[in-house]
């Protein structure tokens, strides 16, 4: 697969054995982002770190759980009552440890789960050079 290919989403739990291990109901699914992008990273990291008073950084790690699951979360099938509760800031900081936790384990994954070939292609993508027009000098991404 190559850097851009279109990856598809991926439905949580992925086996009932799974969904009887995190205690989700039958009904309950989640669909996550298929890959973590480069975006999806600086939206987390822009999310638990800022400059702080003196010029150092402030960083708050709460938030980057958050974040992530904010960034990666498509769509679910939750309820409240009955009713659907939307995906959004609120409902995701509502979420139970089981449900956040199970959802994590699978984001993980993903980022871990790159084959040899894939992170080959990765790098040598990267790996190229980037003309900063301010000083009209090549910069390596990578040495």
């Amino acid at each position: 697969m190559g850097a851009f290919d279109e990856v598809s989403p991926i439905t949580i739990p992925r086996s009932e054995e799974d969904r009887k291990r995190w205690r989700w109901e039958p009904h309950e699914q989640v669909l996550i982002k298929g890959t973590i992008t480069v975006a999806d990273q600086e939206y987390v990291t822009d999310q638990y770190g800022q400059s702080g008073k003196n010029g150092g950084v402030e960083v708050r790690m709460g938030k980057g759980r958050f974040a992530l699951l904010d960034r990666m979360i498509i769509s679910w099938t939750f309820t409240q009552n009955g009713h659907p509760v939307p995906v959004n800031a609120l409902a995701i900081r509502r979420l139970p440890a089981n449900y956040s936790n199970a959802i994590l384990e699978v984001i993980d994954n993903i980022s871990t789960s790159m084959s040899e070939e894939e992170q080959e292609d990765f790098l040598d993508s990267a790996n190229g050079h980037i003309v900063d027009d301010s000083k009209s000098t090549k910069l390596s991404l990578m040495s």
